[in-house]
């Protein structure tokens, strides 16, 4: 199963669960073996390539304070809110920015000509909603050998 279609098998189950919530529940057996939503390999690439021209480490193209290239840029207190609120989508600017119909506020910015899908969207939704971990980029992370 692609990534994609196991994102889509997701959120079909997940909605699935919250309309019988009422009705006992209901196990999804497929979102259970999927893995959590991953920064280094499923985020960072996004942000990276959508996102860091205007908010990203160099300095003479940022346009914007705001910066999703550091854990401290992306989580900092923005003046009573947060671009990314761990564990909670419809609180976070970043999401309420990319998923936005009004297209002065929509970003990545119509001019620009990024734009995200939606699986993209939901992707980010995911891992918000699962806490936003953040990683150090692969390479300052000591290698672990694979449990046999």
């Amino acid at each position: 199963m692609t990534r994609n279609a196991s994102l889509r098998a997701r959120w079909f189950c997940e909605t699935l669960s919250g309309l019988v919530l009422g009705v006992g529940g209901v196990t999804c057996a497929l979102g259970a073996d999927q893995p959590a939503v991953e920064f280094d390999r499923d985020i960072r690439p996004l942000l990276a390539d959508r996102c860091y021209a205007c908010h990203g480490p160099d300095e003479s193209a940022r346009t914007t304070e705001l910066r999703f290239d550091t854990k401290e840029g992306a989580f900092t207190d923005l003046g009573g809110y947060q671009a990314i609120s761990p564990s909670n989508p419809d609180q976070s600017e970043m999401f309420k920015r990319i998923t936005t119909e009004e297209t002065a506020l929509r970003m990545p910015p119509v001019y620009s000509g990024l734009k995200l899908n939606s699986e993209e969207i939901e992707l980010i939704r995911l891992w918000i909603e699962e806490g936003a971990n953040w990683q150090s980029h692969w390479s300052f992370i000591p290698p672990k050998p694979p449990v046999l």
